[in-house]
């Protein structure tokens, strides 16, 4: 007699195998480590975003942190503008992610002037240039993630 298929206990014992290596492998998964990683690099798009704005309008542009997971990018006037990615003023960290320091950064915020160059002050004119290299570092489930923005370039790096 010629059979074709399986037996039900041949898929069952498939079953049982496959559920035992899913939760060997759960343990091991890196969903915080993607979820930082994916923040940290949208936190860096967003400085250089605003440092592009600022150079392409000629006019000072500023990223400024409001809160434990939460930030804005806001024109010369303090006036917050829309992102595009979200239609909102406001820009939250990924699920689980949260602000974990700032370095070099005593007003929370980094401006960029119609050169490029960061600041540490949000004034229309003059104010603080970025002396040393500033860090924010973002945190997720035990994982830290920084981004460096330099002195006088405004270069945004992922850590």
């Amino acid at each position: 007699m010629d059979m074709h298929g399986f037996t039900m206990l041949e898929m069952v014992i498939v079953i049982v195998i496959l559920g035992i290596m899913a939760a060997m492998a759960i343990p091991l998964w890196p969903g915080s480590s993607i979820n930082i990683g994916a923040g940290a690099d949208q936190l860096a798009a967003d400085l250089l975003y605003t440092q592009s704005l600022a150079i392409t309008s000629g006019q000072r542009y500023f990223w400024i942190m409001t809160g434990t997971t939460t930030y804005q990018i806001r024109n010369s006037a303090g006036t917050a503008i829309t992102y595009p990615g979200t239609g909102s003023t406001t820009i939250n960290l990924n699920a689980g992610t949260s602000f974990s320091t700032l370095t070099n950064l005593p007003s929370s915020l980094v401006l960029f002037d119609g050169k490029g160059q960061p600041y540490t002050t949000s004034v229309i004119t003059g104010g603080t240039r970025l002396a040393a290299s500033a860090t924010i570092r973002i945190i997720a489930g035990g994982i830290t993630k920084s981004v460096i923005i330099y002195p006088n370039t405004g270069y945004v790096v992922v850590q």
